[in-house]
C-alpha cells in the first residue's frame, strides 16, 4: 500500500478559510511526465495511458501543467467511449471514485492531450499526472 497525502488551504481574502488535510491509501501509484508540443488547430492529440489494468481502478487523479489555457485540452477514454473535451485551465484534481467517475463510467484508461497553440510557438506544456489506483481489481 502507498499513501497519498493531500493538503489544501483555500481562503477568500477577507472571508472564510477552509483547510482540507486528507490521506488516501492506494495499492499503486504512477507518476507520468509528458511534454505536449504545439500542434496548431486541428492537430493530433498525444495519448497517455493512465490505467494499465482493468476498469474502475483509479481513485485519485491529479493533472498539473506548466501551461494552462483554452489552447490546452484533454479527452478521457474509459475503454469504451470518449469524454467531452476538457480545458486544462488550472490544475485538475479528481479525489475519490465519485469524482473520478465524472471522467467515464469505467474510470480513465487513456487521456489524449492537445495543445492547439501555433506550431511555430515555443508554448510546450510539461504535464505531470499522478494516478492512485488499485493494483488488484476484484475478480468477476
Amino acid at each position: 500500500m502507498a499513501t497519498i497525502n493531500l493538503a489544501l488551504n483555500v481562503q477568500v481574502v477577507g472571508g472564510p478559510k477552509i483547510l482540507i488535510s486528507k490521506s488516501k491509501s492506494v495499492e499503486a501509484y504512477d507518476k507520468i511526465e509528458v511534454v505536449i508540443e504545439p500542434v496548431g488547430p486541428g492537430g493530433a492529440a498525444k495519448i497517455v495511458e493512465v490505467q494499465p489494468g482493468g476498469q474502475n481502478q483509479v481513485s485519485f487523479l491529479l493533472i498539473n501543467s506548466s501551461l494552462y489555457g483554452a489552447e490546452l485540452t484533454y479527452v478521457v477514454n474509459d475503454g469504451m467511449s470518449d469524454s467531452d473535451s476538457i480545458t486544462l485551465d488550472e490544475p485538475h484534481l479528481y479525489l475519490g471514485s465519485g469524482a473520478v467517475s465524472l471522467l467515464g463510467s469505467n474510470g480513465p484508461k487513456t487521456i489524449a492531450f492537445t495543445n492547439t497553440h501555433p506550431t511555430d510557438s515555443d508554448l510546450k506544456a510539461a504535464i505531470e499526472i499522478l494516478v492512485g489506483r488499485d493494483a488488484t481489481p476484484p475478480t468477476p
